[in-house]
């Protein structure tokens, strides 16, 4: 395999996925979502969900 980052069109090395998780993980990030199960047009099952993605020790400060 190539050692050599990958280039975008605008000649700037790309993010790797590594990298990306580890800057979300020291700032922290929160997502929210809603599930709903229908049937028949009928709502059986709702689940509002929230996340919250941070490093312990970003939090207990």
């Amino acid at each position: 395999m190539n050692d050599l980052p990958a280039l975008a069109p605008d000649g700037a090395a790309l993010t790797s996925l590594v990298d990306l998780l580890d800057r979300v993980v020291t700032r922290g990030a929160v997502v929210n979502g809603d599930v709903i199960i229908t049937l028949a047009g009928i709502d059986l099952i709702r689940l509002d969900l929230r996340l919250l993605l941070a490093a312990v020790d970003e939090i207990a400060e």
